[in-house]
């Protein structure tokens, strides 16, 4: 594991190394995760965020919903889903 230097500014940046960008595939305005790691090491996750239109963020918030409803005890028929989603 190869380790890269970073300065900390005035104000509070730091400016990740090219070559850690491109190998996560990071551009300018991703957004990072910062955990402190027990209380001395920093770790930064980077954040996909999806966007509204986007199945994927349509169908996880209809998994929340169905989760939601399992636990209320609501069901619907396997004939209904099916009929719902076209299949």
């Amino acid at each position: 594991m190869r380790t890269d230097e970073v300065k900390l500014t005035r104000q509070h940046q730091i400016t990740i190394p090219k070559r850690v960008c491109e190998a996560l595939r990071l551009r300018g305005g991703d957004r990072l995760e910062v955990v402190i790691v027990s209380g001395q090491k920093l770790l930064l996750k980077p954040k996909k965020l999806i966007d509204a239109d986007d199945p994927a963020y349509r169908l996880g918030r209809e998994i929340l919903e169905a989760e939601g409803q399992i636990k209320r005890g609501e069901v619907a028929p396997w004939s209904e889903v099916k009929r719902k989603h076209g299949l």
